[in-house]
């Protein structure tokens, strides 16, 4: 595991939310599902506690499971820490496809799936619901599952493996003000371009329009509103700099200082602190939307066994704890202790998870299409 951060991190990542204090973040210590969680320092003495539950696992020794997940620095920790303790406990060996989950792909292989484990978002859940790809869960074959918070069960054909937040990333020696609202980003000192949002096809663009929608009074769903939504986007358009379509690209800008806010996640805020940018991330007052990561079995799998051991690698304390100190989301298992400097940067704990706002993936599918074609004629 990853060794305890250092103090010199602790203090490159100090002050970073004094923006937004109304975000909760120091607020009562987080707890497991059902006691509360040991300190940093307790965990030391806990080992009991902080391990995953798994006995008797069988030997696949010359079987390969193929697991899909999202590229980068999340790819990165699967292979550095899931995928090295998961094969030394198995014998088995892990194949990766990095990229989205290929669902359609999926549908058209019926019982000879290609990919055994997935890695997706809500909107992918539903679809590959709908679509009858996805396996239905039995979470008694995961000795991890009773550790997990209750919203870690959001769906039947998948678990929460980890959350994060949207909210605003900015540079905090270019800002006119530090932000504490969605609405900041109107701000008129930013017209000329020194705003970035992400578009509609990365994670990020539609949570800013549902963060938007609520501030409205609807959900992104409510197609009653989208005259309202969409005057209110359009109108962000003079201080607009990049409609990003890859993280990269305003992370890029923003360490250029091209643009001095935008949309972005906790984790990617964090990342670029840790390169040396003097960067603050604000939960805006209105409320976060959380960017849930979770993991699916392909109902078409052949080596469903081992899938199941897989994801329950996923949300083991272990597993947990390596995602929350490499990529800064998270963990939905109630027994993972983080380190202390860490807890404040990203929803950890029950309380905080609890808080965490959702879109509704099921009621916004089967108006997507006619959103996005707005979207696209009236924002971009």
């Amino acid at each position: 595991m990853k060794k305890q951060i250092k103090s010199v991190m602790a203090l490159l990542m100090a002050g970073m939310l004094t923006a937004c204090g109304s975000s909760g973040a120091s607020e009562s210590p987080a707890k497991t599902p059902d006691t509360e969680a040991p300190s940093a320092a307790e965990a030391g003495t806990q080992d009991a506690g902080t391990e995953s539950k798994d006995t008797g696992t069988a030997d696949y020794s010359g079987e390969t499971l193929v697991v899909q997940v999202w590229g980068g620095t999340y790819e990165e920790t699967l292979r550095n820490y899931i995928i090295p303790a998961f094969e030394k406990k198995t014998g088995a060996k892990v194949e990766v496809v990095s990229g989205a989950a290929p669902l359609s792909q999926l549908a058209t292989e019926g019982d000879a799936a290609s990919i055994d484990v997935l890695h997706v978002d809500c909107s992918e859940v539903v679809q590959g619901t709908n679509m009858d790809v996805l396996e239905t869960l039995d979470f008694s074959k995961m000795s991890n599952a009773p550790d997990l918070y209750e919203e870690a069960h959001m769906y039947d054909t998948a678990v929460v493996t980890n959350w994060g937040t949207y909210g605003i990333i900015y540079r905090r020696d270019l800002v006119e003000k530090e932000p504490v609202s969605w609405l900041d980003l109107w701000y008129d000192a930013y017209k000329g371009g020194k705003i970035g949002v992400i578009d509609y096809s990365m994670g990020g663009g539609l949570e800013f329009a549902e963060a938007i929608s609520r501030i409205q009074g609807y959900t992104l769903a409510d197609q009653e509103n989208w005259d309202n939504l969409f005057a209110k986007l359009s109108s962000l358009k003079p201080n607009i700099g990049v409609y990003a379509s890859q993280h990269s690209d305003i992370e890029s800008m923003l360490s250029n200082g091209d643009i001095v806010m935008s949309v972005e996640t906790n984790g990617r805020a964090i990342g670029l602190m840790k390169e040396g940018y003097d960067i603050g991330f604000c939960q805006p007052e209105e409320g976060s939307i959380a960017m849930t990561s979770l993991a699916a079995i392909s109902k078409g799998s052949t080596k469903k066994e081992l899938a199941y051991l897989f994801v329950n690698e996923l949300i083991s304390p272990e597993g947990q704890k390596a995602y929350a100190e490499n990529n800064y989301y998270a963990p939905s298992n109630g027994k993972t202790v983080i380190a202390e400097e860490l807890r404040e940067y990203m929803p950890y704990g029950q309380e905080q998870v609890s808080k965490l706002l959702y879109m509704d993936s099921e009621t916004l599918e089967p108006v997507k299409a006619a959103l996005i074609e707005r979207w696209n004629k009236e924002f971009k």
